[in-house]
């Protein structure tokens, strides 16, 4: 099996840490770029919600990234639980 970070981030935090905060963006502000709902995009930072394919290319659109990247990110972040859910059971 391919390395894998040792603690995953989930993407939400990705999302706010790496492109909201430095870009001084509030989340209402990326959440209208979006055409999203406030509560929607909170629930994403906040590690409620996951990325879906269309939430990935909605993203990838309004931050200039790819939507593999959206992708990539929530998929290491659910192999992660999933491996640490197995291993507890």
């Amino acid at each position: 099996m391919a390395r894998q970070p040792k603690n995953p981030f989930h993407p939400g935090e990705i999302l706010l840490e790496e492109f909201l905060e430095p870009a001084r963006m509030t989340q209402a502000a990326l959440a209208e770029r979006l055409g999203w709902t406030a509560a929607r995009l909170n629930e994403l930072i906040k590690g409620k919600r996951g990325i879906s394919a269309a939430s990935a290319l909605d993203l990838a659109d309004a931050l200039g990234t790819s939507p593999k990247l959206w992708m990539n990110l929530q998929a290491t972040y659910d192999l992660d639980k999933a491996e640490k859910a197995r291993r507890v059971a």
